[in-house]
């Protein structure tokens, strides 16, 4: 029995391409959004509970 390959990809018209690809854009802004208020909910709990914010993680925020 000789097992016929899988393609690893289907074909889609291009406006349908173009409506994904934005879509996910969309997603990724909205997802980026999420992280950021779990990100400042986080950042008050821990301001209120009296933490310190490690170093090396508010440099990470900030990109440094």
């Amino acid at each position: 029995m000789a097992k016929t390959p899988v393609k690893s990809y289907i074909k889609i018209r291009k406006d349908e391409y173009l409506k994904l690809k934005q879509l996910q854009t969309r997603f990724a802004a909205f997802f980026g959004y999420i992280e950021h208020l779990r990100d400042i909910k986080e950042a008050r709990k821990d301001i209120s509970v009296g933490r310190v914010i490690p170093q090396e993680k508010l440099f990470q925020k900030l990109g440094l």
